[in-house]
């Protein structure tokens, strides 16, 4: 590796649209940082309405305007690597406030200790974040910090060889908030990918020979309040292109029909329905529209729901019946679901009716996207696609 040049500079890029009250306050935390090098401040703002862009020009930021149907989660942030002045850049997220006046110097600190290629921070939920959105970035902060001790990878065939969640850790990485070395980004720039750009260039850098640490010590704030319409897609939208990036599924699910699938929906939904009757946390009754799980069921055209509400079953894969791995999936998805909610309602307890709740509703849209985009992403790796599941499924697949 060739070695830095004597200018400690670090470029910070952002991408932004509309980041709001969030994106003030990280721009305030960045101008206090305590740091004895040059900050090169980069946004790149893909049209923003809110005074997203004056914001930024006001904090000193070279700021690039692009057209929102332009922004490419790969690509822009390449474009970005070429108007970084330094040798170290920082790529974060608009929504990513820095927990201390000490963060830039540490992940400075941080890559040139370990002489690693990337570098990324740990995750800590908002002041504002649900009992759900608690409960998913701690949980992913802890194993995170559970896979560093894990044995690393510097083969696609030991890869491979990985079980899934080792190998999925083991090329972790965050553009949340990760620090790079540019002349690796410059020669290994982000893989021209829809989603999830960092674990692409992760892959593809640790079969290089690259080094990616995580730096548990270092914190910002980040987490999502997210609907359960948003959250079931981004699931979906994850497996894909995390199958598409590794070449493998968490659980080859590609053997479920259609009709398994909405019979799985129907467990989900006829658990809710047994906890929501149970009244815990003053929760009474349904809210709004409902469930997620009906709104998401009424996407099966109504021959498929009449046959399935009506408990149709027969014993071929047509849509409309469910079998034995349907059958054994609902139950997986019932018990993960009661675990979790045992685990948010006993270390994140709601405030009230409303927040159980979207506790509910977000933990039973996760799990079903899970399943969903399992499935989808385990046929696509098959090259085999139902055309029903395909017509199903496509419309979920942008929009994150």
């Amino acid at each position: 590796m060739r070695s830095p040049p004597v200018n400690r500079g670090i470029s910070i890029v952002i991408p932004t649209l509309n980041g709001g009250r969030i994106f003030s306050e990280a721009l305030e935390t960045i101008g206090r940082q305590v740091y004895d090098g040059t900050i090169q401040l980069i946004v790149v703002d893909s049209g923003s309405t809110d005074g997203t862009v004056e914001a930024a020009l006001k904090a000193g930021a070279l700021v690039r305007r692009i057209d929102k149907g332009a922004f490419h989660h790969a690509r822009t942030r390449n474009m970005a690597v070429s108007l970084a002045a330094f040798d170290r850049v920082i790529f974060m997220v608009q929504d990513a406030v820095p927990c201390s006046d000490e963060w830039l110097s540490q992940m400075g600190h941080g890559l040139e200790e370990a002489r690693a290629a990337a570098a990324f921070a740990a995750q800590v939920p908002h002041g504002d974040a649900t009992p759900y959105a608690r409960f998913t970035t701690e949980s992913i902060a802890a194993a995170r910090l559970e896979a560093q001790a894990l044995e690393g990878t510097q083969s696609l065939e030991s890869l491979n060889k990985m079980p899934y969640d080792q190998a999925y850790r083991s090329v972790g990485l965050d553009n949340v908030c990760a620090i790079y070395r540019k002349e690796l980004l410059e020669d290994t720039p982000f893989p021209d990918v829809d989603f999830a750009e960092d674990l692409a260039w992760a892959v593809k850098g640790v079969l290089l020979g690259y080094r990616i640490l995580y730096l548990p010590h270092i914190q910002v704030r980040h987490s999502h309040n997210r609907s359960p319409e948003y959250a079931f897609r981004r699931q979906i939208v994850n497996s894909y292109w995390v199958a598409k990036i590794m070449g493998r599924v968490m659980e080859d699910l590609s053997y479920l029909s259609l009709g398994d699938l909405m019979h799985v929906s129907l467990s989900v939904r006829s658990l809710l329905l047994r906890v929501i009757k149970e009244g815990r946390h003053g929760l009474k009754g349904l809210e709004g529209e409902g469930l997620f799980a009906d709104r998401l069921l009424k996407r099966y055209s109504l021959p498929q729901r009449i046959r399935m509400w009506a408990g149709f079953s027969i014993t071929s894969r047509s849509v409309g019946g469910t079998s034995s791995g349907g059958e054994r999936i609902a139950r997986q998805a019932t018990e993960d679901m009661a675990c979790q909610l045992d685990w948010i309602e006993n270390g994140y307890p709601p405030r009230d009716g409303d927040e159980w709740f979207q506790t509910l509703e977000q933990v039973a849209a996760n799990i079903l996207g899970r399943i969903y985009g399992e499935v989808y992403a385990g046929c696509v790796l098959k090259g085999r696609t139902a055309p029903r599941l395909e017509e199903f499924i496509r419309p979920f697949l942008s929009g994150v």
